[in-house]
Order: C-alpha cells, then structure tokens, then sequence
C-alpha cells in the first residue's frame, strides 16, 4: 500500500523546459529564477479494503546560472484513507499511516542540478541532480517519517527534430523511521515528447522502481502530459497518471503552472 508523489512528473518537466534554457545564453551570464505550484490528486486501494485519497499541493522556487541550477520544494498535503506508507521515488517516502485523515506541512526538498552543456551542440542533455529532503513533515500524523532521505539521480533527453525520447536513473538512500525499517530504492523511466509548436508540446512517460518494504510490489506508473506555454513567461503543465502494480495509484492527474523572472 503504497503511493507516487507528484515526482512523477519531473522528467516531464526536464524535457519540455532543459532545450529552452540551452538555447537561452542569458542564463549562462545571470542568475534565472522561476516558481511554479500546482496540485497532484491521485486515489487507489494499494490492497487494502478501502481507497486511500491525497492531495498533494507543492509550492517550488528555483535559480539558474550557467550549468547549475537549485531548487527548494514546499508543499502541503492531505491524506484520507488506510495507506501504510505514501512511497515516492527521488522525493522520498512521504509518510507512514493506517487509518483517518491528516493535513499538513510536508516534508521539504532541497535539490542541486548540473547540467552537461558541452552537450547541447549535439542535441544531448544530460542533468545531474542530488537531493536530500528534510524531515519537516508529521512523524506523528503520518504524512512524514520523521527522517532524512538523500536521493542521486541522471536525467538524459536527446532531440531528433521534433521528437525527443529521454529518461532518467536514480539511487535513494532511505532514512529510517523510528519502528519501521525501509530500504533503499533503485528507480528510472524512460518517456517521448513531440513538439507540435512554440506553444503545444505532449508527451508519455514510464517510471518503475523498487519498492521501499521489502514484502511490497514495486511501484509502476504511466503518465500523459501536455505542456502549454501561456505566455513569454508562463506555461502550464498537465498530466494524467495510471498505476500497473497494487502498489501504485489506481488513477491521478494533476497541472503545474510555472512563471520564470527575465
């Protein structure tokens, strides 16, 4: 009984955003800042009798120059039903509960990316990202373990004309709740975008990983998404998620919308 975070779509994300910065030298010069928030809902039973329901509503701030960029991730969230433990991927494990409902502060991330630029003559982004993320959320209340989780991960994409496949593989290192042990994950998908203009992009992603309970299936998630850009400096995300394992989300979907500072 498990459940995906809205981490689902990083990838996504990476894809529709990385060329747009390669092709920017402004950002190679001055420090860039974007924010986006959103909402990711998904619901499911993870093999328990009842469904389990959350919401998760995450408020992120970001700052580029040249190869590097940082990120924090704040968000909140709402978990109503029996999920033992609300399993993500490179945002770790998101909290430990049984019954009830319970609202809050979750717990925060804070990630540094580099990125290869040698590589975009070639059409070629590669990203490398660590991650911790702190303790911030509820032990008590179930929406957080009460311990840190750090997170390595390598996000490639590579353009061939208006298509563009990409991926990613990661490693995370699992806290240790206080009376319930976790192990640490091994995690990827691979997923293709098709740029249909400067305003319309799609794209469907695969994510697999090992799960963090030992006894549990391994999580697996297909997501549909279409990146809108509104505006010179807003764009929209939206996706739908379906789960293929009893330890994933039977359904969710979600949208982010993005703001960058010139």
């Amino acid at each position: 009984m498990r459940f995906i975070t809205v981490c689902v779509v990083v990838c996504a994300a990476l894809a529709v955003s990385r060329p747009a910065q390669a092709q920017d030298s402004f950002a190679d010069a001055f420090w860039q800042f974007r924010a986006s928030s959103g909402f990711d809902f998904s619901t499911g039973t993870y093999g328990a009798p009842k469904h389990t329901e959350i919401l998760y509503i995450p408020v992120t701030a970001q700052a580029a120059k040249g190869p590097w960029t940082l990120k924090v991730v704040a968000p909140w969230i709402r978990v109503s039903g029996p999920a033992l433990l609300l399993d993500g991927s490179a945002e770790g494990s998101v909290g430990l509960r049984t019954s009830g409902a319970a609202s809050g502060l979750g717990d925060v991330n804070f990630s540094a990316t580099y990125s290869l630029e040698s590589l975009y003559a070639y059409g070629l982004y590669v990203d490398l990202t660590a991650r911790a993320k702190a303790p911030t959320a509820s032990y008590a209340q179930g929406l957080g373990t009460g311990a840190w989780d750090g997170t390595f991960q390598m996000d490639i994409a590579k353009t061939w004309g208006d298509f563009m496949p990409f991926g990613n593989i990661g490693y995370r290192v699992t806290g240790q709740p206080k009376t319930f042990p976790l192990r640490d994950v091994f995690f990827g998908s691979v997923g293709l975008q098709y740029t249909w203009s400067e305003i319309v992009t799609t794209g469907i992603s695969y994510e697999a990983r090992r799960a963090a309970i030992k006894a549990a299936a391994a999580p697996q998630e297909g997501t549909l998404y279409i990146n809108l850009r509104l505006a010179q400096d807003w764009s929209l995300n939206t996706y739908g998620v379906a789960g293929f394992s009893r330890n994933s989300p039977s359904a969710g979907g979600g949208m982010i919308v993005t703001y960058r500072w010139r």
